[in-house]
């Protein structure tokens, strides 16, 4: 818990408040390919202005509010639908699959989970079709089987390793040597295909595997959530990849963020829905499906309608109270754990993605009795972790056992090659994500366990369990007794990648965990001020959101917040801890300063 008084003496010493002047004056200076305000998705969506005080009053309007801003994308959908770009993806995808090359998702943070997920429905749409489970494919590399042999075409890599999936890897975006090395330990190689997703079309660790792919003579598609232009003009890392001829650019531009720079949100459900409908396109094509443009079009149509049954009544209800329970469960000190199987990944994906948005304690590992435990989280109740692991990926976790020679060679900052992180498989297992008992998700009331249940997709659970239904209209698997079971009626039109089921669960859950937060107060406007800026492009952010909801200047913002970041460590060195984020701390600072 933060010591307030002794948290703010530190922020008075004159020593520390020189410090913060210099070190921001160098960022303000220095770091301006990193100072990102003229962006789109950095800034703030007019829709949502007010959605921290709506959601809190009325819940279900302020739901209403994120749908709002989910509506842009079906617009942006159908022109990339019809763009060349698109078809060279298209293309691209069909000839990995005629010629056995490999194709390969990349990303960072929200578009690195998504990388995963993309790799997971190309898998399983072959293991479908060969009838075989979950992970078979990679459990057999020497298959002579054909449909597993072009599931293990695919390969997805995550800025940090899988271990990023669980929780943020501190700095690695801002290496494009991270990058580079992920390609070359997976070896790619001439004909291969990279699909690299970067919301915001400037994130330097999956700029650098654009450039070791283009090395090595792969085809290579860079998808992004901003203007081309502005990237172009404005920042030197996107603008060598861009004005590259080798490389395809896909420019999904759709305007700001229902969160300000929440690009978990509208930039990955386009991504992956223009990924994925690329995907879906060409296994269909092979199953003798002719594409129209109108076919095309229809896909944008299913989004808008997807978003529109979404933002109806009787489902804003249901997700509200969902919402409104969390926030009384996290107020009292109690968790909340989610239940699934097939879909789990895709929960576990927002769950995760919790911590750095709204700076909650992450997952914590099994056998960490010291750590602050989790407020969400997700788990498997039909197999063990080992097994949960290796079938929600379908493959075997890929760590990063990188030593710090390793990254002395690829040129990181001086604590990781004196201190390599623990970004290994065997430090991924270390998280029970299977049926194992952990007496942590239950120990402190009040606790609530959810099962997830996705179409016609059940998920096992004890009498009395509470059960969320996404899709269909029957409650399949509702517990008897006090048990209930939250229906959100929605359509999930045939995908042979089940994109519709992914990009619902995607939907539901990004809106019920943002209303949540915003009911805590963890929101300001639509400000994420609960932000942890552990990169360049975190210090920028912060830096304007406390220029925003002050009225300081840019520079002197950025001091306020590196003066927050050096006391909290003086504070931390003296054996105190602070439970809010150097954003916040600097906006209670000012903010009671200026009363």
């Amino acid at each position: 818990m933060k010591n307030t008084s002794e948290y703010f003496e530190f922020t008075r010493d004159m020593e520390i408040q020189a410090k913060a002047k210099t070190e921001a004056a160098a960022f303000v200076r220095g770091q301006q390919q990193f100072q990102l305000g003229y962006l789109p998705t950095e800034q703030a969506h007019p829709y949502t202005r007010n959605f921290s005080g709506l959601v809190q009053e009325k819940p279900e309007e302020g739901i209403s509010l994120l749908f709002k801003v989910d509506g842009d994308l079906p617009p942006v959908a159908r022109r990339v639908f019809l763009d060349e770009p698109y078809n060279r993806l298209v293309t691209a995808l069909d000839r990995v699959l005629t010629d056995n090359r490999r194709i390969c998702f990349s990303g960072c943070g929200s578009t690195g989970r998504l990388a995963m997920m993309l790799e997971v429905m190309w898998r399983q749409y072959w293991e479908d079709q060969a009838g075989a489970p979950p992970g078979t494919a990679a459990r057999n590399l020497d298959t002579k089987d054909e449909n597993l042999g072009k599931a293990n075409l695919a390969c997805s890599l995550m800025t940090g390793g899988d271990r990023a999936l669980i929780r943020a890897v501190e700095n690695f975006e801002d290496f494009s040597q991270f990058g580079r090395r992920q390609v070359a330990d997976q070896n790619l190689s001439p004909g291969d295909v990279l699909v690299a997703v970067s919301e915001g079309g400037e994130t330097s660790s999956v700029i650098g595997t654009v450039e070791e792919a283009l090395d090595r003579g792969c085809q290579v598609f860079f998808i992004f959530n901003n203007p081309t232009s502005l990237l172009e003009k404005n920042i030197l890392r996107s603008r060598r990849v861009i004005e590259n001829p080798a490389v395809t650019v896909i420019d999904l531009f759709s305007g700001p963020m229902a969160l300000s720079g929440s690009t978990r949100m509208q930039a990955t459900t386009l991504e992956m829905h223009v990924i994925g409908s690329a995907m879906e396109e060409v296994f269909l094509s092979r199953s003798g499906k002719t594409f129209t443009i109108a076919d095309r079009l229809a896909q944008a149509d299913r989004l808008a309608s997807l978003v529109q049954e979404l933002d109806t009544a009787g489902n804003r209800a249901v997700m509200a109270e969902v919402a409104v329970r969390e926030a009384q469960i996290y107020r009292q000190g109690g968790r909340v754990t989610y239940l699934a199987s097939r879909f789990l990944l895709d929960i576990f994906s927002d769950t995760t993605e919790r911590s750095p948005t709204f700076m909650l304690p992450p997952f914590r590992p099994g056998d960490d009795c010291s750590s602050a435990v989790s407020w969400a989280y997700a788990k498997d109740p039909t197999r063990s972790s080992e097994n949960a692991w290796f079938d929600m990926l379908r493959h075997a976790p890929r760590g990063l056992d990188w030593t710090g020679e390793d990254y002395r060679v690829l040129g990181a900052a001086d604590k990781l090659i004196e201190n390599p992180p623990a970004l290994g498989a065997r430090e991924i297992s270390r998280y029970l994500i299977g049926k194992e008992e952990d007496p942590s998700r239950t120990e402190k009331e009040p606790f609530w366990i959810l099962r997830v249940g996705v179409g016609n997709t059940a998920v096992p659970g004890e009498e009395g369990t509470d059960q969320l239904l996404i899709g269909g209209s029957d409650p399949v698997g509702a517990s008897a007794g006090s048990a209930r079971t939250l229906l959100i009626g929605v359509t999930l039109p045939e995908s042979p990648v089940m994109l519709w089921h992914h990009l619902s669960v995607k939907l539901v859950f990004n809106t019920i965990s943002t209303a949540s937060m915003g009911i805590m107060g963890r929101i300001r406007g639509n400000w994420m001020v609960q932000l942890d800026p552990t990169n360049k492009k975190l210090i920028d952010r912060g830096s304007r959101i406390i220029a925003h909801l002050t009225g300081l200047p840019y520079d002197k913002a950025c001091k306020e917040l590196f003066l927050s970041l050096l006391s909290r460590e003086r504070l931390k060195a003296a054996g105190g801890d602070s439970t809010t984020s150097p954003v916040v701390d600097a906006l209670d600072r000012i903010q009671g300063e200026d009363a």
